[in-house]
């Protein structure tokens, strides 16, 4: 049995429902024959994608892989289908978008102005989360865009590198002084640092894993939230691995202090990502275009303190540059 369209829309509303019954009566169809469509699927694909369970059933690690294609599957179809009726109209539709905390604050509402002057039929949602998190609902087909720091290698996103930045100790003069020269990787102070775990969101700060392993976190302290954190600061609870354009109005108001880190000097990058594989409707092109020219005229105008990473775009990946030792 080949995979079909009726066999993905049968899976994602099992998993959906977490009970064989519930999605046969969702479907209206019969649950043995629900069944019998599982095994079918499972022995054609060779692997196990669900757990019988007293309560309903689970997904397997293969079913979970299956389920994130499945939902972009269908997502695409849904987008590809929208576009085609509205082929020879002014873009219009849904698009899901995607920003970090750093491009909530810096370019958020300049985008929303400029999509609803420029594409006044499109229906824009915009999403805050960290960036992998916007990555892994870019994969899942629940974002159409985002701006994540720090992109992975993976075929399946299309990327597009827009800046760099240069990254810096911040924190409070009583931890790292009140001096803003720059300060050398190795002084770094240890066990002070907030924001490096969990290990994912670290590593849209410092993508090298060898620069990650060598900064010792807090062992009191661990902050998921950038409003937390900067309070965090601000008191001196510790300090933080940042860009300046993350907290740009409280360096203004002198609220805690940047050190430029170097020996070696420490980058992020910042991708715009999508799907290599989505239909690009014309929402989908306009909003896109959109935050390419917003995100590149604030880093002209100098409100996001950044280099212009040129149009460098790549389908799987490449790892964002980040200096070497020496």
């Amino acid at each position: 049995m080949a995979l079909g369209l009726r066999q993905i829309r049968y899976f994602i509303a099992i998993a959906d429902a977490g009970v064989l019954s519930r999605a046969a009566e969702r479907l209206n169809i019969a649950q043995s024959a629900l069944s019998h469509h599982v095994a079918a699927l499972e022995n054609d694909l060779g692997v196990k994608l669900l757990e019988r369970r007293p309560r309903g059933i689970a997904l397997t690690a293969a079913g979970r892989r299956l389920y994130e294609h499945a939902s972009a599957v269908l997502s695409a179809l849904g987008k590809a289908e929208e576009d085609v009726r509205n082929f020879n109209e002014a873009a219009a539709g849904p698009v899901c978008l995607g920003l970090s905390h750093t491009g909530i604050s810096l370019v958020a509402l300049d985008l929303m102005k400029a999509v609803r002057t420029n594409a006044p039929g499109v229906y824009l949602t915009i999403v805050e989360a960290l960036s992998p998190a916007l990555t892994e609902r870019v994969l899942s087909g629940t974002l159409d865009l985002a701006l994540a720091y720090n992109p992975p290698r993976d075929a399946r996103l299309d990327v597009e590198l827009l800046l760099e930045e240069d990254l810096y100790l911040v924190g409070h003069p009583g931890l790292i002084g009140r001096s803003t020269s720059p300060i050398a990787f190795s002084a770094i102070p240890q066990r002070s640092v907030l924001g490096l775990t969990p290990m994912p969101a670290s590593r849209a700060i410092i993508q090298t894993q060898v620069l990650r392993n060598q900064v010792i976190p807090s062992e009191t302290l661990e902050v998921d939230s950038l409003p937390a954190l900067r309070m965090a600061l601000e008191a001196g609870l510790g300090c933080a691995i940042l860009s300046r354009a993350t907290v740009l109005s409280d360096l203004a108001a002198e609220k805690y202090y940047a050190r430029r880190i170097i020996d070696p000097p420490l980058t992020r990058s910042l991708g715009l990502i999508a799907l290599a594989d989505r239909p690009q409707t014309k929402a989908f092109l306009e909003v896109r275009n959109t935050v390419v020219e917003v995100v590149r005229a604030a880093v002209s105008d100098k409100r996001w303190p950044a280099t212009d990473h040129g149009r460098r775009r790549t389908r799987a990946a490449k790892a964002p540059r980040t200096a070497k030792p020496g």
